[in-house]
């Protein structure tokens, strides 16, 4: 079966992307080891949604270097983590969606992770 002109083009971007050449030279199964990884990178800026009930913020803020930031939010309650900004609610409302962009600042995000499951 032939293969439509959009599929072709994705399969050229995807085998062009320098992360999946380097997945492969590295022995990963896909690019998104790399997202991993990068969480580990210092003085971070970063936004955990969906983030009770903490055991990704707690790890993420010992790797984030004193200059990161880490920002967490939930709709559920969670308890407090050293140099963890926690927003409670659900980050969709634009009343708590504006107080997560207050959270930020100037900052740009470099990293949003997310252990969210649908409930």
């Amino acid at each position: 079966m032939a293969r439509s002109k959009t599929s072709q083009r994705w399969l050229k971007e995807h085998f062009d992307d320098p992360y999946v050449k380097m997945a492969q030279k590295d022995g990963y199964r896909s690019r998104a080891s790399y997202k991993l990884l990068e969480i580990q990178e210092k003085d971070m800026t970063v936004v955990d949604l969906g983030a009770a009930p903490g055991g990704w913020s707690q790890v993420t803020s010992r790797v984030t270097g004193d200059k990161g930031r880490l920002i967490a939010s939930d709709i559920l309650e969670m308890d407090s983590i050293p140099d963890v900004t926690f927003i409670q609610g659900d980050f969709t409302d634009d009343a708590v969606f504006v107080r997560i962009l207050e959270a930020i600042g100037e900052n740009p995000v470099d990293l949003v992770i997310s252990d969210m499951a649908p409930i």
